[in-house]
């Protein structure tokens, strides 16, 4: 009965997250998608991703783009360690590299 419950929950939050997604897509706030994955410390999407969500011009990725960049810095600004526990493969999004936040590769 709680695995039931606790996989209710789980389903419903991840729900709710997906939905906000379609919301800002369908609203073409693309700024907003790209801050909103960029502080939950999600992956960044693709001009390929985008463009199923209905982004379709080179100007509308930039708009993600950058508040990506401004979302991401403000979730690495934030973290002290980064905790790759649950997912060993996922990337340190947060390093110390030169180039962490790809200002360097796109001319900035």
């Amino acid at each position: 009965m709680v695995r039931l419950i606790f996989l209710t929950v789980v389903i419903a939050l991840t729900a709710c997250v997906s939905q906000h997604e379609v919301e800002l897509s369908q609203n073409k706030e693309w700024e907003q998608l790209g801050a909103y994955h960029g502080t939950q410390g999600y992956r960044e999407w693709d001009e390929n991703r985008l463009s199923k969500q209905g982004a379709m011009t080179e100007t509308e990725y930039e708009k993600y783009r950058a508040g990506y960049l401004q979302g991401r810095f403000e979730y690495c600004s934030q973290k002290k360690t980064v905790n790759t526990v649950v997912n060993q493969g996922y990337p340190d999004e947060c390093g110390n590299n030169p180039n962490s936040y790809g200002l360097i590769d796109r001319g900035y």
